[in-house]
């Protein structure tokens, strides 16, 4: 995702900026306060289409069926306007017409109005991740992010991931794409940059690598390629319960964060924001593969907490219970800065279920609690597991996709 993609609103899916009319157009920005839309209608009409087919789409998204007056009422635009945009998004099989017709108003005359939806048929989404240990998954979606199909390929270390491997896997999966492959998302751990080249991404031992540019010449078709925990953020806030300010952190493979301020996910300078993973927290602790000592990675990682429940006796689960205590504690330090920082009232983790539970969100909170409480910053942070699972990642990857095709299809 481009940082134009990355600097995008991405309120809540159906959040109301004027709550006696639900509409989502914002007057005080002049523009539209959605996931999929911009913070601004430029006087380009091109823009201004763009703006209206998002705010129509996202009104919609991922379930919901209303009528051409409804959406006119919602979006704040008129019906000749809904009417226009709702037409080509239907010929381009975005929208399609429910079989299901609006109730006839009682005392009202004139034909029952048709009720619109998102077309799930026509179109299929391709996801990929590239974050975890010893596992490559892939998804097939349709556009409401319904999982229809998935494969899983086992690897001995993510550095043995190379360009023709992930080939292989997407021509596996696309083969399984009942519709047609509107575009390709992958997540990737590390430093990814607008045109998706992977920048650095130590984990895969990658440098420079023009992941995008090869799969777009491989299949011919739209491919976008994001950091590992900003997809995750983007499906915990898209399709989950996330707050517009919100920070989700990712253990993994290695460690990172993305970060959404006032709903709108930042990228940094660099494209490296929320890459906590290299940060030094204990310069006498254990050598990291970038080269530094005692990084957040080498604690708090899945390989490297893995390592040290593998010291213990089977049966130890004290020991178990101690560690993640541990962990949770300095995960908690590493963030206290960062929330008092930006304001953030809520944390959202995710990962293997034996390293993410009660016990190590119990111990982050209480540590950011303690740190970060006081006098002009009485709230309290609310520190959680993400809504998805397993399928979080790819999830997001799917949302990169229909933020870019949403603005070219």
């Amino acid at each position: 995702m481009s940082n134009s993609q990355k600097n995008t609103t991405t309120h809540n899916m159906h959040h109301s900026v004027k709550a006696d009319t639900s509409s989502l157009f914002n007057e005080e920005s002049a523009g539209f306060a959605t996931p999929f839309g911009t913070n601004s209608i430029k006087a380009d009409p091109t823009d201004v289409r763009i703006n209206n087919r998002i705010a129509v789409f996202d009104l919609l998204f991922p379930r919901q069926s209303l009528s051409r007056a409804q959406v006119s009422r919602r979006v704040g635009l008129s019906r000749a306007s809904v009417s226009d945009v709702v037409a080509s998004m239907i010929d381009e099989h975005i929208l399609t017409e429910s079989d299901h017709n609006v109730e006839a108003v009682p005392g009202k005359r004139g034909k029952r109005g048709t009720l619109l939806e998102i077309d799930t048929d026509y179109w299929n989404i391709v996801a990929l991740d590239l974050s975890q240990e010893f596992l490559i998954q892939a998804i097939v979606t349709n556009l409401s992010g319904q999982i229809l199909s998935r494969i899983e390929v086992s690897v001995s270390q993510p550095s043995d991931i190379t360009l023709d491997i992930v080939k292989n896997i997407c021509e596996r999966i696309i083969s399984q794409a009942p519709g047609h492959v509107i575009g390709i998302g992958i997540a990737v751990p590390g430093i990814v940059d607008e045109q998706g080249t992977v920048i650095d991404s130590r984990n895969l031992n990658w440098s420079n690598v023009p992941l995008a540019q090869f799969i777009k010449q491989e299949f011919d078709m739209t491919c976008i390629v994001e950091n590992d925990a900003n997809c995750a953020l983007l499906a915990e806030r898209f399709f989950g319960s996330g707050d517009a300010n919100l920070i989700v952190i990712q253990i993994s493979v290695g460690v990172g964060a993305a970060v959404m301020i006032n709903g709108t996910l930042v990228s940094g300078t660099n494209n490296a924001a929320g890459e906590i993973g290299h940060c030094v927290i204990d310069t006498d602790g254990q050598l990291c593969i970038c080269g530094k000592r005692g990084c957040v990675e080498t604690t708090l990682s899945v390989p490297a907490l893995h390592k040290q429940f593998a010291q213990l006796e089977p049966q130890n689960f004290d020991g178990r219970l101690e560690i993640i205590t541990r962990a949770g504690k300095k995960l908690g330090q590493v963030l206290s800065m960062p929330i008092s920082l930006l304001d953030i009232n809520e944390i959202a983790i995710y990962g293997p279920a034996d390293i993410v539970n009660e016990t190590l969100l119990q111990s982050v909170s209480e540590v950011i609690n303690e740190q970060t409480k006081s006098a002009v910053q009485p709230r309290h942070v609310q520190v959680k597991r993400c809504d998805f699972g397993e399928n979080i990642v790819m999830l997001g990857a799917t949302i990169s996709v229909l933020q870019h095709v949403l603005r070219t299809l």
